[in-house]
C-alpha cells in the first residue's frame, strides 16, 4: 500500500528512494549504476592525488634534507636518491587517475573547437579510445616487472638492498586505478552518447572550455563557490 503523504508534501511510493516525488510533483531521478561507479572511482581518483602529491612533496623533503646536511655538517646517508625516486614515481602512478576525471591531459584542439557537439563527441571518444590503447600496455608492461621481481625476490642493486617489489606494488596499483577509471570514461560516454546526452560526453572525457578552466581555477582557490561566500 502506498504510504500517506507526509504534513511538508513529501511522497514515498517505495522504499530506498524508488519513485519519490519532490514537492512539486516531479519525479527525482535516480542514480543509475554506472553515475555510482564514477562517483566512486572520482572519489578513489582524488584521495590518489592527494596521496601522490604528499609523495612527491615526501621526495623534495628527503632529497633537501640529504642536501643541507651534507653541506653543512658533513654528513650524508645513503639511499635518499632511492627513497625519493620511489616516492616519485608511486606519486606519478596515483595521480594520473585525479588528471583523467578532470580532463586535465593535454589534447592539440586546432580542430576541435570548430566542429559542433556531435563532431567533438567523435572525437572525444577516438582520444579516449587510444588513452586506454595506451594505458592498457603501460599496466601489462608494469605488471610484468612487478610480478617478475615479486617471483625472484629481486633487492636494489644499492646499500638500502629493499625488495623492488614492495615500492613496485603501489606504483603498478596507481597505473591500474588509472585504467579503470579510463574505462569507466569510456563506458559511460557511449552510455551518454547513445541516449544522446552529448554535454555528459563533454563533461566526462571533452577539452574544458576556457570558462571551465577558469571556473575550476577559481574553485580550487574557494574563490566564487557557496563556501567562499559563507566565509565572507
Amino acid at each position: 500500500m502506498r504510504r500517506q503523504v507526509d504534513r511538508d508534501g513529501w511522497q514515498a511510493l517505495r522504499p530506498l528512494g524508488q519513485g519519490q516525488l519532490n514537492r512539486k510533483g516531479a519525479p527525482v531521478p535516480q542514480e543509475t549504476s554506472m553515475e555510482r561507479l564514477w562517483r566512486g572511482a572520482s572519489v578513489a581518483a582524488l584521495w590518489g592525488a592527494w596521496a601522490g602529491g604528499g609523495m612527491i612533496l615526501l621526495a623534495a623533503v628527503v632529497v633537501t634534507v640529504e642536501v643541507v646536511s651534507r653541506k653543512l655538517l658533513s654528513f650524508a646517508f645513503s639511499g635518499s636518491d632511492e627513497i625519493a625516486a620511489y616516492l616519485f614515481a608511486v606519486g606519478t602512478s596515483w595521480s594520473l587517475a585525479h588528471v583523467m576525471v578532470t580532463r586535465g591531459h593535454v589534447r592539440i584542439d586546432v580542430l576541435y573547437g570548430n566542429l559542433g557537439a556531435r563532431g567533438k563527441a567523435v572525437l572525444d571518444l577516438i582520444a579516449i579510445v587510444g588513452l586506454a590503447i595506451l594505458v592498457l600496455a603501460i599496466v601489462d608492461r608494469a605488471g610484468e616487472i612487478f610480478l617478475d621481481n615479486l617471483a625472484g625476490a629481486n633487492r636494489s642493486n644499492t646499500p638500502l638492498r629493499i625488495l623492488l617489489a614492495w615500492p613496485q606494488a603501489f606504483w603498478f596499483a596507481g597505473f591500474v586505478l588509472f585504467l579503470v577509471v579510463t574505462v569507466l570514461a569510456f563506458l559511460r560516454s557511449v552510455q551518454a552518447l547513445a541516449r544522446g546526452d552529448l554535454a555528459t560526453v563533454s563533461e566526462t572525457i571533452g577539452v574544458p572550455s576556457q570558462d571551465e578552466e577558469v571556473k575550476g581555477e577559481l574553485g580550487s582557490l574557494g574563490i566564487g563557490t557557496p563556501n567562499s561566500k559563507e566565509k565572507r
